[in-house]
């Protein structure tokens, strides 16, 4: 990878840590949920592309595999947790459980990864 790509990634990636900590500050402050889920998923947008609704349907392998980014898997998992928190103060606790396995299944293989380099 071009360092011009991988400095672009780190921003990327940068703007989503910053995103989901503004989101959970929002959610604690009584922003509405609904809203907050919005954002989350706006968020996700901005750090994925294009391709973010295809990796939201994709298996967490596959969607880890389609990604290649450590770092960029674990930036995804925090928006996806920020959205979780948020679906779950909703009312969707439905919801809620299935993304936080989603998110958790993510994170181990982000881990996985991390430790092959």
């Amino acid at each position: 990878m071009l360092r011009s790509e991988r400095d672009y990634i780190m921003r990327m990636i940068a703007a989503a840590a910053a995103a989901a900590a503004r989101l959970r500050e929002r959610l604690v402050g009584g922003t509405a949920p609904d809203e907050i889920v919005r954002d989350a998923r706006a968020a996700q947008i901005e750090l994925l592309g294009q391709e973010s609704s295809l990796l939201r349907a994709l298996d967490p392998t596959s969607a880890a595999h389609a990604i290649g980014d450590a770092d960029r898997i674990t930036a995804w998992v925090e928006l996806l947790r920020v959205e979780t928190a948020a679906l779950e103060a909703g009312g969707d606790s439905a919801a809620a459980r299935g993304l936080e396995l989603r998110a958790a299944a993510l994170e181990k293989l982000a881990r996985a990864d991390k430790q092959k380099r």
